[in-house]
């Protein structure tokens, strides 16, 4: 099934989008974080990415973004080629008639632009669950046939939804053009079921400390050739700071590390600080050592080295397709590091 993929960067030229999670920075207005992702998808779009996504957090203070459909509707209003979308609308948290609706309107206003990015994580911690959920504790055991409804509902197909719903369809039909559907995820069953659903597949590297193809190989292998795509369509998702010195590049990538650190704690993640007070707050040894960890799982790089390791981990995954999330401290650093990044690999 390998050769099914889209895979081979030598042959193809690197395909690169961005991970936006909208983030805050201390001192700073959600207000005005919100107008920089809508400056940074403008400034994507000049430099000529691929995509732009946008994530979904709720009840976290690190980040401003809650509904990322909406962002990704205002930004497809004001930008005139890049594909935007989200990455992802958290399933649990949704019923697959609203998802899919939401996703005909805007892949029919914007047809071939909107990106359709699920996923399964809460999104948030256990009061936001219970707050979006009235007050009941969402399960993921429907996932499986939330999917199956939304693929069925973007391909005007109610033969998954007969028994439930009769011949209820999800409006507008008849598009000319289906929305791409990531499935995004790290582990085993999200792999399987992005495969059985014939999905693409948006996996999560900046999630895991290992580097290690296990799952999507899994993917690729159970791939199912769906109404979305007929073959496997794979996506890595990484973390990368770069600058004009290594160092600096390191000590940038402190304000991302320290709320990925915040994340794996089971906390809500803080808006990004300073490199200097991450210093401060990871003085004691066992937080020095859990917080190398976790800065382990960013690309750090400087403008003439990035591109080699962007080129070594396609290589290692078999695909042309990066994703990359970028949460530096500093906003000019944050929009150059897009600019270094894409000039690296044309």
């Amino acid at each position: 099934m390998d050769d099914q993929v889209e895979n081979n960067s030598k042959e193809k030229i690197m395909k690169l989008s961005i991970l936006d999670q909208s983030p805050v920075i201390l001192g700073k207005h959600p207000e005005e974080i919100l107008k920089n992702s809508i400056e940074l998808a403008q400034w994507a779009e000049h430099l000529n990415y691929e995509s732009i996504l946008f994530s979904e957090h709720h009840g976290v203070p690190g980040y401003a973004s809650s509904s990322p459909e909406i962002l990704a509707a205002v930004v497809l209003a004001k930008t005139q080629k890049i594909k935007v979308g989200t990455a992802g609308i958290m399933l649990r948290n949704y019923s697959a008639y609203k998802v899919a609706g939401t996703a005909k309107l805007l892949a029919s206003i914007f047809p071939g632009r909107f990106v359709l990015g699920l996923g399964k994580a809460p999104g948030g911690l256990k009061m936001s669950s219970l707050a979006l959920n009235s007050d009941k504790l969402p399960t993921v055991s429907t996932i499986t046939e939330k999917l199956q409804d939304i693929v069925g509902y973007l391909s005007d197909d109610t033969s998954s939804t007969q028994e439930r719903y009769g011949d209820l369809i999800a409006q507008p039909q008849h598009l000319h053009q289906k929305p791409e559907v990531w499935w995004l995820g790290s582990g085993k069953n999200s792999a399987k079921e992005a495969a059985k659903n014939g999905l693409s597949y948006s996996y999560s590297h900046f999630l895991i400390d290992e580097r290690e193809n296990e799952n999507t190989n899994i993917y690729k292998n159970e791939f199912l050739p769906g109404a979305i795509t007929k073959t496997p369509h794979l996506q890595i998702a990484l973390s990368v700071s770069v600058a004009e010195d290594y160092k600096m590049a390191l000590r940038n990538a402190y304000s991302m590390a320290y709320q990925f650190l915040e994340a794996r704690r089971g906390l809500a993640p803080t808006p990004l600080i300073h490199p200097d007070e991450v210093e401060e707050r990871i003085s004691a040894p066992e937080d020095t050592i859990e917080f190398q960890k976790v800065l382990k799982n960013i690309i750090i790089a400087t403008p003439d080295t990035i591109g080699q390791q962007l080129s070594e981990i396609a290589a290692f995954y078999k695909t042309n397709n990066l994703i990359i999330l970028n949460n530096v401290y500093d906003k000019d650093y944050r929009f150059k590091n897009y600019e270094w990044i894409i000039n690296s690999v044309q």
